[in-house]
């Protein structure tokens, strides 16, 4: 059916009307099939703007999924137009409402979007905005993935609901050494109370905001670099002089680039970064993937310190620091999907037994050994249990400078032991 053919419309044709900012932003098509409608859908403020139609009306109150099935049954026999915000395809309620009546009997007028009115009062293009929605998440929104995304987009663009509103975003954004960002958050937009200001994070976590709002997360720095220009945004193999070490006691770029290979990381895990020195496993893994819990534990003064520089300056995601000897820590921590033990403190044992009871389904243990008699404490301790086990030694040598040309200086070589559990 045409978006003209307003007088032949029958149920169960549903017609969706993005409303834009206003009744103005309207179009004289979609204005037409409103008037013929035999129930009007929709928010309050929607259904407002139109006192004159003397329709049936169907307010949004309730469950989202109780209202569409109100509305799916109505539609059945009656004429049903549904008002929406922006655009309805656009994180809006568009799929749902499609899902519920059936794309087929879905007429659709879309309208501007909030996101495009904000960058148009900004003067500013939207094509390269990331838009991401934490409307509804819940304790999802707990997941660092949309933290992630400021590191690899200049603009991020989110829809917030009265848990996650724009100061709880500048709260995060503290928390994840992320000072420099501005925030433009948007308040009743299209609305003669409309509302557009800057913040540093710092203000706006200091600030209550008009409960219909949208923020802009920019990087507007000219290098758009993380902090500390000398490190990458999101690469694999974050040189050693990235992070703040002492004598030379940090996992190597090319042992650390095997041993994240190795853990095989994937988003939503739990990671347990063991013996974390200067936390060159758990930094780069968090900035790479985005994990939804990283814990990095070190028993040395001095390292932990250099742990606790290193985590503000460069990860990509939230991660715990705990000092304390692993073995007596491991009880507080979150069960594991993934752990990388790059010291033990003498307690190799102890640790592989809090694991075979407290590690997740289809859990990873890597460790890098130095010595033989370390690596025959992992070999000896896995290789009678239900787990598989891989061991590949590294021995890499670097090329140095030597006249007008170069020489290779051998590092140390280490073992790299993954353990898994065998397939049932």
């Amino acid at each position: 059916m045409k978006h003209s053919d307003s007088q032949d419309w029958n149920p169960p044709r549903v017609v969706l009307v993005g409303m834009g900012m206003g009744r103005e932003d309207v179009g004289a098509s979609a204005l037409r099939w409103i008037e013929r409608a035999e129930v009007l859908a929709g928010g309050g403020r929607h259904l407002d703007w139109f006192p004159d139609l003397s329709c049936e009306r169907i307010p949004l109150q309730g469950p989202l999924n109780d209202w569409l099935d109100q509305v799916g049954r109505v539609s059945i026999e009656r004429r049903t137009v549904v008002l929406a915000s922006g655009d309805p395809f656009f994180f809006g309620v568009g799929r749902r409402l499609a899902d519920r009546v059936g794309k087929e009997n879905l007429l659709t007028f879309p309208n501007i979007t909030s996101v495009q009115v904000l960058f148009s009062r900004l003067n500013e293009p939207w094509e390269d905005v990331k838009v991401m929605s934490l409307h509804g998440r819940g304790p999802a929104a707990e997941n660092p993935e949309w933290l992630e995304q400021l590191r690899h987009h200049s603009k991020v663009v989110f829809f917030t609901d009265p848990q996650h509103t724009p100061d709880w975003i500048a709260r995060q954004l503290l928390d994840a050494a992320m000072k420099d960002r501005t925030l433009v958050v948007g308040e009743d937009l299209g609305l003669p109370s409309e509302k557009i200001q800057r913040f540093f994070p710092e203000e706006a976590a200091a600030r209550k905001f008009s409960p219909l709002n949208l923020v802009a997360v920019l990087d507007e720095s000219p290098s758009r670099q993380a902090v500390d220009s000398t490190v990458p945004q999101a690469v694999l193999g974050l040189p050693e002089t990235a992070f703040r070490h002492r004598a030379g006691l940090i996992t190597k770029m090319e042992v650390r680039a095997v041993a994240l290979a190795h853990l095989q990381l994937r988003p939503g895990l739990v990671l347990w970064d063991l013996g974390a020195g200067s936390g060159s496993v758990s930094i780069e893994a968090s900035r790479l993937v985005p994990l939804r819990r990283v814990v990095a534990v070190e028993k040395d003064a001095e390292r932990y310190r250099d742990l606790q520089d290193n985590v503000k300056r460069l990860q990509g995601s939230q991660i715990e620091t705990v000092h304390g000897k692993a073995a007596q820590v491991l009880d507080a921590l979150p069960d594991p999907d993934r752990v990388f033990i790059g010291g033990s403190g003498g307690d190799l044992r102890e640790i592989f037994e809090n694991l075979l009871r407290r590690m997740r389904p289809g859990g990873r243990v890597v460790v890098t050994a130095a010595t033989l008699d370390t690596l025959e404490a992992v070999r000896a301790f896995w290789s009678d249990k239900p787990y598989e086990m891989q061991i590949t030694q590294l021995q890499v040598s670097r090329s140095v400078p030597i006249g007008k040309t170069v020489r290779f200086e051998a590092l140390n070589p280490v073992f790299v032991v993954s353990v898994w559990p065998k397939p049932i």
